[in-house]
């Protein structure tokens, strides 16, 4: 059995380790120890500690540099340039402490921080004066290096799969589907209705790009805007799993992204079953679009019970201003709902029965409380 040190598991973590598969393959352990076979994180900031104390213990893993090419969406954009200049946007660099002269791209662009998290601090900007204002706010954040990119229009995507040993295997794809708003998602369903053609070419990129970048013994996921004619266009890379994507995975193949990034994180040779036919799955973002205080939380058992196999991560606690979280900026995250069906609409119905079970009880913030985001 092989062990390895868990670095700072998050709630996601402790809710997909649980797995009693996982359990009987894997020795995990929380704190670093001797006889250590690898290290395992999941989010951006613990998956990039993992890397750190991989490196370190001279243990398997892509090597913080090349994890760091991944995050750093300046220095990714330019090996993207390089290798896959067919699906690279335009883009340009932006200090926020000394603003230009001129707008980095013709109006409309997209701007965001050269290293940023879910959609925060990102924003369309249409005039000198927005830009102004961004490049205020971006300070304000503390936010100094940012990208100016073309809009990008299509499906949005995720890519996701792994290296191993210089080669690319690819997982799947994930279709997102967003809020009227355009920021905010509204849930993430897999597999992806998208045809051959378009998952072959996001297979064909990250196979060009992923070893350039010189990632390797990791799950990585890619987001792309799919257009109309069947192209694709790069959003970012990450050098990490999505483990928001876990109990989907899970759900289709029947083993979770946690299992083939533990025996990844190990040195092993990871394989994964082809999908199941008849079941789709999703993951579901309960939101709300008013700041607000939480004064209850549901319990998720009555849902957990009514669809075995379903998986809640309540992602705020009793008391809590709903701004303090580190969500968009039109909403606020409540909860991530995974749900498993024999086809989509299925699934959005019994998400409807999932939310009627799971309550929220919040109540508007007192009169003269400033907002916190």
């Amino acid at each position: 059995m092989k062990r390895l040190f868990v670095v700072a598991p998050t709630r996601r973590d402790l809710l997909n380790l649980a797995d009693p598969r996982l359990l009987s393959r894997f020795d995990l352990v929380f704190e670093e120890r001797p006889g250590l076979d690898g290290v395992f994180g999941s989010s951006d900031s613990t998956a990039a500690l993992a890397v750190v104390v991989a490196d370190r213990l001279g243990l398997p893993g892509p090597g913080y540099e090349a994890f760091m090419r991944c995050h750093d969406k300046l220095v990714s954009r330019r090996i993207q340039t390089q290798v896959v200049p067919e699906a690279t946007p335009r883009f340009d660099s932006t200090d926020a402490m000394r603003p230009p002269e001129r707008a980095p791209l013709p109006y409309p662009f997209f701007v965001k921080p050269v290293q940023g998290h879910l959609s925060q601090h990102a924003y369309r900007v249409d005039s000198d004066q927005r830009l102004a204002e961004v490049l205020a706010a971006a300070r304000r954040a503390s936010f100094r290096y940012l990208i100016a990119e073309e809009l990008l229009s299509g499906r949005l995507v995720t890519f996701e799969g792994f290296m191993h040993r210089g080669a690319m295997t690819p997982i799947g794809v994930t279709d997102a589907v967003m809020h009227e708003n355009g920021i905010s998602f509204n849930r993430f369903e897999y597999p992806s209705t998208l045809p051959d053609g378009p998952q072959q070419a996001m297979a064909d990129v990250a196979e060009r790009l992923m070893p350039a970048i010189g990632f390797d013994q990791s799950i990585f996921n890619i987001e792309f805007f799919v257009r109309d004619d069947g192209g694709v266009s790069l959003v970012e890379v990450n050098g990490r799993m999505s483990s928001q994507f876990a109990p989907l995975v899970r759900a289709v193949h029947g083993v979770s992204s946690y299992e083939v990034q533990l025996e990844l994180s190990a040195g092993g040779s990871p394989t994964l079953p082809p999908r199941r036919e008849g079941v789709v799955a999703a993951s579901f973002l309960l939101r709300t679009f008013e700041d607000a205080v939480v004064r209850s939380i549901p319990d998720a058992a009555p849902l957990l019970e009514a669809f075995p196999g379903a998986q809640v991560e309540i992602l705020v606690r009793e008391g809590q201003r709903l701004s303090e979280n580190d969500d968009d900026v039109l909403s606020h995250r409540l909860a991530v709902i995974a749900l498993s069906g024999p086809d989509r609409q299925a699934l959005v119905e019994r998400y409807d029965q999932a939310v009627s079970v799971l309550p929220f009880e919040l109540s508007p913030v007192p009169m003269g409380v400033p907002q916190n985001s």
